[in-house]
């Protein structure tokens, strides 16, 4: 019977509400009053109730913070409008017996509102849009990625600002197959699991070009993406030319597009395509800029050497700087009344730079030399450095390894060759030998 009727009060207890442990006081000199909630955390839609017990008399004004997240009324009820954590703010008027107010106490109720609620309002890819095929209500996705794509980031977010979220953020992609799960768990514990398929597709080895242009000007043959070899020809008063172009697979890489500074003569130019699979293939492009009346005798650059070396029908040159320089001293020599000009060679930046050398002849017309100045990174000029160290490391190596060889052979060779003189016979040794003939 004990064992039943502990049961019974057990069962009853558990079907009994929320009901907070312990009221809070709000007193003041001369009144005091008890105020307290039935439960402590609710759901969206549901209620609680602020219960209030003075034995003074009093009036109550209640406030909601942040007040969109619940309504109440006058008596205490409260009515959760979506997930969060509120304070109900209690302003206790303790009045007189003509109803004025007497004095006043303020308190706060804290009170969790959980929601269910575990969609997701946003989920995307941030390299790969797929904003448009999404919706909360859909859990699976298959999306197929160019091989271009070695990593993504997953975007997610929750309809309920409490809800919590796992599985989002960078994810690195084999080739192939690669599945994600992003689960969405509720204040309340309920979670939701959105799967992405993420199939990254082989590396594709399309390197040929679907055009190639060169601004103003006319190419010859005709474009075509199987022919690899282009030839220009221009006048004296093009000073530079513009190269644009497309690949076939629009992920493939190029290399060699841009605008350039075009010396007399001919200027050769390489738009190189570098498909995803690492296969390349080069088109090359002549651009024969005709000759003007005036040369140099010489071209020089101080603490550089030029290559090739300077001839004066050779129009285009080039060299190396370090990355602290910002311009080179250059020593162009024309004829008597040939004059010069020098065209960029100031704040020489990272990479190649186009140093022109321009030479007019009294008949107006105009030769151009240029010098492809290569501006090395610090880190490459680091590189540079260590490979020349350990390529004289080597070399000094080599050699002591050939002097120690040498040394060795010789040393070999004279404790196992001896070279004697012939040996002499004394005379009785002589004459031994003649009687032995006699005999």
């Amino acid at each position: 019977m004990k064992k039943f009727l502990t049961s019974l009060i057990l069962f009853v207890l558990l079907l009994m509400p929320n009901v907070s442990k312990a009221a809070i006081t709000c007193s003041t000199d001369k009144h005091s009053a008890e105020a307290s909630i039935n439960k402590d955390k609710i759901k969206v839609g549901e209620t609680a109730q602020i219960t209030v017990k003075s034995d003074d008399k009093y009036q109550v004004e209640y406030k909601i913070a942040p007040k969109d997240f619940a309504e109440i009324n006058d008596s205490g009820l409260i009515k959760a409008l979506k997930d969060g954590n509120i304070k109900i703010n209690l302003t206790i008027n303790y009045l007189t017996d003509s109803d004025e107010i007497d004095d006043t106490c303020k308190i706060s109720i804290p009170l969790d509102i959980l929601s269910s609620d575990s969609s997701l309002k946003r989920l995307n890819i941030e390299e790969f849009d797929i904003s448009s095929i999404f919706s909360s209500t859909k859990y699976d996705y298959e999306v197929k990625l160019p091989y271009k794509y070695e990593k993504i980031n997953i975007i997610a977010e929750a309809n309920s600002g409490t809800a919590k979220i796992t599985g989002d953020g960078r994810r690195y992609l084999n080739e192939g197959k690669n599945d994600y799960s992003i689960v969405v768990t509720a204040s309340d514990g309920t979670s939701t699991t959105y799967k992405i398929n993420i199939i990254r597709q082989e590396a594709n080895d399309d390197a040929s070009l679907q055009s190639l242009d060169v601004k103003g000007l006319t190419l010859n043959p005709k474009f075509k993406s199987n022919i690899f070899h282009y030839e220009i020809d221009t006048s004296e008063d093009i000073e530079q030319i513009t190269i644009d172009a497309k690949p076939t697979y629009e992920y493939a890489k190029i290399y060699g597009i841009g605008t350039y500074a075009l010396a007399t003569g001919k200027n050769n130019y390489y738009i190189k395509v570098v498909a995803e699979n690492g296969s390349e293939v080069k088109y090359e492009l002549v651009i024969n800029k005709n000759y003007g009346s005036s040369y140099l005798k010489d071209l020089k650059v101080e603490n550089y050497s030029l290559s090739p070396s300077f001839n004066k029908e050779t129009y285009t040159y080039k060299l190396t700087v370090k990355s602290d320089v910002d311009s080179i001293d250059i020593k162009p020599i024309a004829n008597d009344n040939d004059q010069l000009e020098i065209v960029g060679n100031e704040n020489l930046k990272t990479g190649d730079n186009e140093v022109l050398i321009r030479v007019t002849g009294n008949d107006k017309k105009t030769t151009t030399y240029k010098i492809i100045v290569n501006k090395l990174t610090k880190e490459k000029e680091v590189i540079i450095k260590k490979k020349n160290t350990l390529v004289t490391v080597l070399f000094i190596i080599f050699v002591i390894s050939i002097i120690i060889m040498a040394s060795c052979i010789a040393i070999f060779l004279k404790r196992n060759y001896k070279f004697k003189k012939p040996l002499k016979l004394n005379k009785k040794s002589k004459k031994s030998k003649k009687k032995n003939k006699k005999r």
